[in-house]
């Protein structure tokens, strides 16, 4: 099981004895309900339902931590902070404090799990990219790794499972919907309200979610960067869509690009990013779970 140490994810620790209930109130996900064990899924946002961030999530006890790009870390922090008022919890920046690291194999068996060691550090699992459940480890740290190399890998398997993340450039881009987070447990649907609650329901309840993401590729030999528009032939009047992740490994690049569900559908049509350096042509394919349904469409 070897490590390979990230640079790019960084750590938000909430503390306290009302952590659980003050996050249960703050993110799209049921944090009161999870057990240790699990690896959650959750996204905190605006009242107007635009994500400001998206998180991996572990609970130990008391202490809750979220995972998310490690520059949207500050805002974040400050934006929850401004929220505890009267609770009993304290959100602060971790990332110095832990070491972050991608599994290529987490040794589980089961998907998104978490295993503690007594020393307080964790194993998690995602979910099966051919036969192995990849994951995160997490251990305390003092320094930062000498080398840190998984960031490219880790993002790659990402957007094989086809689980979009916020980052700087789609900070309040996106609704939850649009980059599939109900589909891939990010979301619930039963649990009380947060910021953002009666839009992300309505969406969920009343008509079809008409915008979702689609996995893409493209040639390395023009960058392609989240936040970018992607552009489809024939129709050169408005953006079809945004870039929501992109990640180069292997000598290609690996997207996640959200784009009506009608147009990423239609047969022959053809998608494009373009900037100074020239267009990059995408390959659109569906991800690995059906675009049409609501909710989660992962095993739990």
């Amino acid at each position: 099981m070897s490590a390979q140490f990230l640079s790019r994810w960084g750590v938000i620790g909430v503390d306290g004895d009302d952590a659980v209930t003050f996050l249960q109130s703050q993110l799209s996900n049921d944090v009161a309900g999870m057990a240790e064990n699990q690896l959650r899924m959750a996204g905190l946002c605006t009242a107007k339902g635009r994500l400001l961030g998206s998180f991996f999530v572990m609970r130990r006890g008391p202490q809750v931590l979220l995972m998310c790009r490690k520059e949207t870390v500050p805002a974040l922090v400050k934006r929850l902070g401004m929220f505890v008022l009267r609770s009993k919890c304290k959100v602060r920046d971790c990332s110095a404090e832990y070491q972050l690291a991608y599994l290529a194999d987490s040794g589980l068996m089961a998907p998104m799990r978490v295993q503690w060691d007594e020393q307080g550090n964790a194993t998690a699992s995602l979910r099966a990219i051919q036969g192995t459940a990849p994951g995160i480890q997490l251990q305390a740290s003092d320094s930062p790794p000498e080398q840190a190399d998984g960031d490219d890998a880790f993002e790659h398997a990402l957007q094989q499972l086809g689980i979009a993340y916020v980052s700087q450039a789609t900070v309040e881009v996106f609704v939850p919907q649009a980059i599939n987070f109900d589909l891939v447990g990010g979301v619930s649907f039963s649990k009380g309200c947060y910021p953002g609650q009666e839009i992300v329901a309505r969406s969920h309840y009343l008509g079809k979610v008409k915008r979702r993401v689609f996995q893409a590729t493209a040639p390395d030999s023009i960058p392609v960067s989240a936040g970018q528009d992607v552009w489809l032939s024939g129709k050169e009047n408005e953006p079809a869509g945004v870039v929501a992740t992109a990640v180069t490994f292997n000598n290609q690049q690996y997207l996640l690009v959200e784009l009506t569900v009608d147009d990423a559908e239609k047969a022959g049509a053809q998608f494009a990013v373009k900037s100074d350096a020239g267009e990059a042509r995408l390959r659109v394919q569906a991800p690995p779970y059906d675009v049409h349904q609501k909710g989660n469409v992962f095993e739990p």
